[in-house]
């Protein structure tokens, strides 16, 4: 710092004659330094304190042998970009060590030390030898196509590294990297020398890299120019990185060089003098050599540089070049993380000011960059923190993976983070508006975080807090409560005289951390005492389960054996891997049996006193009575005896702001925690019912223009979240929506109306007449689901086309001969081979006896003299069996019939469920795939001519046997029965 004691008294009286408010700024300096840990990659730093973090893709590098396990995730995915990453480095020890004290005040040195260490010794392991550097683990391309916590994202993500050497060169990531080494080695100076020393060297050799060997690093790590081009080449780090080594040396001979390579950056457009209209970020680092030689040198050229650039965020520039201003001035210099080149520009700012003579200009300088910073804050029209967990109201939804907590890979599930992601910096504004930002995880560019947008915000704070002081949080952080990690929810399938039928669905939603258990068990507990009152005992029970192959289960063991409480324990097999990575990943179902003989007296079973029947009937729903164990402990649920009430912890509502129109109504959602509290019930309130009203169940109705805060309160605990809501008065543009139909059908419009509000949704849903199937939308919509939602945006066109339904011809519906078994069931025989059998919402199949009941099986038992008896039992009218022929004589066949049997399509998972996808695998070369009703209606076609695989969305089906019909170029086709429960 170069301050003399008569500028600080001219700062100090500008400031008596202010009304600028005062922020916590070491709460920011604090917090941000949280967020890093946040973003750490592989085996966590020892004092790391984020209690929803654990070690992540700790195999990264062993496909090229070495480790690169550690590092930090760029933003809120999980690819290591060594660039940004590298610059963020350098810029966080810049900000360090110009204030130095401001840490130690803080009490942040060690953490910060600890989180720099943690990358720099990365990087070391990315520098195996002098022209060799691994610049980035994992593919973006890849990664971005998963919406998964880092604890998981590598059973997924393949992860490969990628290198630049001497063929392949990259200067400006060599030369960033040289810079970061070099800067952290000053930090380290003092208390680490040795390892201060091993930095430097690395330093100097990727340096001599970058210089020796020049190229962009973006030519040699092709699939990074979607992510982080190297858009300004390499001569600003050349500079750069010269510039800390001289810092980290003092070696006059990179002072010249820095000199050397300064006099080479580029110019303002066809101007003399250097660049001006952007400013310091990962890509172009001359604004940052600008200001660092100013400071070096004391040559006046350098300053003017960097004042030139300066002087374009100030709204009283006289040129146009650089950024925009809102409404209140705030500068906005692109629609992509715009905030963090303001906090950029004002730590440029403070550095610069430092460089001048000039009180009224350096005052200037000051007061601006703690606008900009305050502004950031929460002083803006908005009234928002855009630093998350800073202030009173701050965003909630940041796109970040891992702090959202997704289970599903799913990006709007569930609708509120579970995690605060404490100091982090969102993107900011697209715009010049002050309101042109939204808590909206979906849209990255506003809330997106990343390591560069935090760095040297990180010492603006620092800078501030020194010289205005504001504490850091005490007790911080507070440790967050899990909930809702583990969760069981069943229905009962079937029920008799003798038997219950489980099916129960076991679910891993983990989030503090995310992660993948070794085993899951649950168990069923039941009241035998009116069996045993029949003569029966707990042996004569039979326990089955329709999907063995996926789980183990006991027969009867005594609980309370006095009072006939028994229990069957169901475990999930070793090769059923539940984690928290998709829709189907993060859930298993077991479906368990358990019956007397089937000739036992109904007065011998009765399920109304079973413990784990409690409120289960023919609807999936969470059941509190089935408990699960996951690796021995005891996670969700009760074993019998008296309930222990679970209290609430908190309470979150689907959306902190919103926006709406008077005259229009909008529902709020509150989600209480944990998951299975016991008294879930809150109550709503208005601030303000002349602005807007809110009824019992969240709706939100606005009455006029203005504010109001909505508040929800939980009746256990009094647990409080508020959305903040504008109502306001404007003209609402009004369109048309005209239907009309190709063939025989109807269209039914809900809401059916004359005219439409802009942003009005609608649902379009189709109806056949008889004879006819839907094929497609057309006009202003289009896909083929039977219902659809529209946006109204514009006078809106739709239309439907309706085809006459056939019947595939290699299709054959035939009825099965059963005959009577003479003890009041069915069979039917057959000398044929069978392939595989598959059952569903049966009572009993059997095959000579084996057990097959609903459930699919290739394994069949032998034949008894030379034949199958099949055994069908089924207490509904849907109950089905599906038996597939094995092939004879494949060698006899023409070879068309054998190409034919070789277009082996994969249909997985079958059976599936209604409103769930079908994905279809071993495509190459096929042409269409079509799926027919089993009574020979058309349900869909699709073209996937040049496809390797599809999906098809089963959301129009309705429970029952379709058939999956996939034709090839040649005109050749092969079938599969698709099952829909």
């Amino acid at each position: 710092m170069k301050k003399t004691l008569l500028l600080n008294l001219v700062i100090m009286c500008l400031m008596l004659g202010t009304s600028w408010g005062q922020h916590n700024y070491g709460d920011a300096l604090q917090k941000s330094m949280f967020f890093y840990e946040a973003q750490q990659a592989g085996q966590l730093s020892p004092n790391n304190r984020v209690s929803w973090r654990a070690n992540s893709t700790m195999k990264d590098g062993k496909d090229v042998g070495i480790d690169l396990s550690k590092g930090w995730y760029d933003a809120g995915d999980h690819v290591k970009f060594n660039f940004p990453m590298a610059y963020s480095v350098t810029t966080l020890c810049w900000g360090y060590l110009e204030n130095k004290h401001a840490y130690e005040k803080a009490d942040q040195v060690n953490i910060f030390k600890e989180n720099i260490k943690y990358v720099t010794d990365y990087f070391i392991n990315c520098h195996p030898s002098p022209n060799e550097l691994y610049g980035q683990v994992g593919d973006g391309n890849e990664d971005h196509k998963y919406w998964l916590s880092a604890e998981v994202i590598d059973i997924k993500s393949t992860r490969k590294s990628y290198k630049i050497d001497a063929s392949k060169p990259g200067s400006d990531l060599a030369g960033e990297t040289a810079a970061a080494l070099a800067a952290a080695s000053i930090v380290f100076k003092d208390s680490d020398p040795t390892y201060s020393e091993l930095l430097l060297k690395h330093a100097k050799e990727l340096y001599t890299f970058a210089d020796t060997y020049r190229g962009k690093y973006s030519e040699s790590i092709s699939n990074v120019k979607a992510f982080y081009n190297s858009w300004s080449g390499y001569q600003d780090e050349l500079c750069w990185g010269a510039i800390w080594l001289y810092k980290a040396t003092q070696n006059d001979s990179y002072l010249t060089k820095a000199k050397s390579e300064y006099d080479k950056l580029g110019n303002q457009g066809q101007e003399s003098v250097k660049s001006y209209g952007w400013t310091l970020a990962w890509d172009d680092k001359s604004y940052g050599c600008y200001v660092l030689m100013a400071a070096l040198t004391g040559d006046s050229k350098y300053s003017a540089d960097a004042e030139r650039h300066l002087n374009q965020w100030f709204t009283d520039r006289v040129s146009s070049v650089g950024p925009k201003f809102t409404q209140t001035g705030f500068p906005v210099l692109d629609m992509w993380g715009s905030f963090r080149y303001a906090a950029n520009t004002a730590f440029l700012m403070l550095e610069q000011s430092d460089n001048m003579s000039d009180a009224t200009k350096q005052a200037k300088y000051r007061k601006r960059a703690k606008e900009i910073m305050d502004y950031l804050l929460g002083d803006n029209p908005q009234k928002t923190s855009y630093v998350i967990g800073y202030g009173a109201k701050y965003p909630l939804n940041p796109h970040h993976r891992t702090a959202h907590g997704s289970w599903s890979d799913n990006i709007s599930s569930p609708v509120t983070s579970r995690h605060i992601l404490y100091g982090a910096l969102v993107g900011g504004h697209e715009e010049a508006d002050d309101y042109n930002w939204e808590d909206n995880r979906s849209d990255y560019e506003k809330a997106e975080v990343a390591c560069d947008y935090n760095s040297l915000f990180t010492g603006v704070a620092a800078r501030l807090y020194a010289d205005y002081g504001g504490d850091a949080e005490v007790n911080f952080p507070l440790k967050e409560t899990p909930n809702g990690e583990f969760l069981v929810e069943a229905k009962l399938n079937a029920s008799g005289t003798t038997f219950s039928e489980y099916a129960v669905w076991v679910y891993n939603r983990t989030a503090w951390p995310a992660r993948v258990p070794s085993s899951f068990k649950f168990k069923i507990y039941v009241d035998i005492s009116e069996g045993i009152s029949a003569g029966y005992s707990a042996s004569d029970y039979v326990v089955s389960s329709n999907n063995a192959d996926k789980v183990d289960f006991s027969n009867l063991v005594a609980y309370d054996a006095s009072k006939g409480i028994y229990y069957t324990e169901v475990s999930f097999k070793s090769g059923e891997v539940i984690y928290p990575g998709g829709q189907s990943e993060s859930k298993r179902e077991a479906q368990v049996r358990i019956r007397l003989p089937y000739e036992a007296s109904a007065s011998a079973w009765d399920v109304s006193n079973d413990w784990s029947a409690t409120g289960v009937n023919s609807s999936l729903k969470e059941v509190s009575n089935i408990p699960l164990y996951v690796d021995g402990a005891l996670v969700f649920g009760n074993e019998p005896g008296p309930v222990v009430p679970v209290d609430v912890t908190g309470v979150a509502v689907s959306s902190n702001t919103l926006t709406i129109n008077k005259g229009k109504t909008s529902k709020l959602v509150a989600t209480v925690q944990p998951s299975n509290a016991s008294n879930k019930e809150v109550t709503w309130t208005s601030s303000n019912e002349a602005i807007a009203t809110v009824s019992n169940e969240g709706v939100v109705t606005a009455i006029k223009e203005g504010s109001a805060t909505i508040t929800v309160t939980t009746k256990d605990g009094s647990f409080k979240a508020v959305c903040e809501v504008t109502v306001t008065d404007v003209v609402v543009p009004t369109y048309t929506l005209t239907t009309s139909v190709i063939g025989n059908g109807t269209i039914s419009v809900s809401p059916d109306k004359l005219k439409y509000d802009e942003g009005s949704e609608v649902v379009l849903t189709a109806i056949p007449e008889s004879g006819y199937v839907f094929t497609k939308w057309s006009g202003d919509a289009s896909g083929s689901t039977k219902s659809i939602t529209i946006t109204i945006g514009k006078n809106t066109s739709v239309e439907a086309t309706f085809e006459e339904s056939t019947t595939p011809g290699d299709v054959t519906i035939i009825s099965l001969p059963f005959k009577f078994s003479g003890t009041g069931e069915y069979f039917w025989e057959t000398t044929e081979d069978i392939a595989s059998i598959n059952s569903w919402s049966d009572d009993k199949v059997e095959v000579n006896g084996v057990d097959y009941t609903n459930r699919w099986s290739n394994q069949l038992p032998a034949k008894v003299d030379g034949k199958y008896k099949i055994h069908f039992v089924s207490s509904v009218d849907w109950g089905s069996v599906v038996i597939e022929a094995a092939s004879k004589n494949r060698s006899n066949v023409s070879a068309d019939v054998q190409k034919q049997m070789h277009l082996e399509i994969k249909l997985f998972p079958n059976p599936t469920s209604v409103n769930q996808q079908v994905h279809i695998k071993n495509i190459e070369n096929c042409k269409t795939i079509k799926v027919y009703s089993m009574a020979g209606q058309k349900m869909l076609e699709k073209s996937v001519l040049g496809e390797t695989e599809t999906v098809l969305s089963l959301s129009r089906f309705t429970p029952g046997s379709y058939v999956v019909k996939v034709t090839d170029v040649e005109g050749l086709s092969s079938s599969k029965i698709l099952i829909v429960k």
